[in-house]
């Protein structure tokens, strides 16, 4: 079965990484899959100036930049009502694959994580399956962005996760707004 063709030549990209050979490297697989707008900044604070400015379709960001890593800067996007790129996917890459480091991340607000080293099927794999299946966003006073469910089922209170008791989420807990994330073109 062949997998459906990407058009990422109208999508906007931003780049965050520290280390300029992984700037070449993650510009050169995008730019190979067809992407034609590509922005790349080596930290954090100017990455979120960037999604401030500028439109972007994906945000790939490394969780160790410099000034402002990437947790703090998919938070303070996902926070900020004003950020054009609140919705947007976002993936967080790291050399540090450890369960806390992808729990940060997804805590944080990022639809996925990536561990290094990269390989371009990796990246297209990823970038079809956010296409493919769009999570839709969710906003409540203790999570902003897509929803970290994979399974379908009932929306559980936080005392549900936690293993409290069974049932539905409670009444004093404010429903999450789900909103779709905008998707990449196919």
């Amino acid at each position: 079965m062949t997998k459906p063709a990407l058009n990422l030549q109208s999508l906007r990209f931003l780049v965050a990484d520290g280390n300029s050979y992984f700037q070449s490297i993650l510009h050169g697989i995008l730019h190979a899959l067809g992407a034609q707008h590509i922005a790349v900044t080596g930290n954090g604070d100017d990455a979120l100036a960037r999604s401030r400015a500028e439109m972007t379709d994906l945000l790939i960001c490394d969780w160790n930049l410099p000034q402002l890593d990437g947790f703090a800067l998919v938070k303070h996007i996902r926070g900020d009502n004003h950020n054009p790129n609140r919705h947007t996917p976002v993936i967080v890459l790291t050399s540090h694959a450890q369960a806390q480091n992808v729990e940060r991340a997804r805590d944080c607000g990022a639809n996925l994580v990536l561990a290094k080293p990269l390989s371009p099927k990796m990246i297209y794999d990823r970038l079809l399956w956010i296409a493919e299946d769009p999570r839709p966003f969710v906003l409540s006073p203790v999570y902003i962005g897509p929803d970290r469910r994979f399974k379908e089922g009932p929306m559980l209170g936080d005392a549900d996760r936690r293993g409290g008791a069974p049932g539905k989420m409670p009444a004093s807990h404010p429903a999450a707004a789900p909103v779709r994330a905008p998707a990449l073109a196919h």
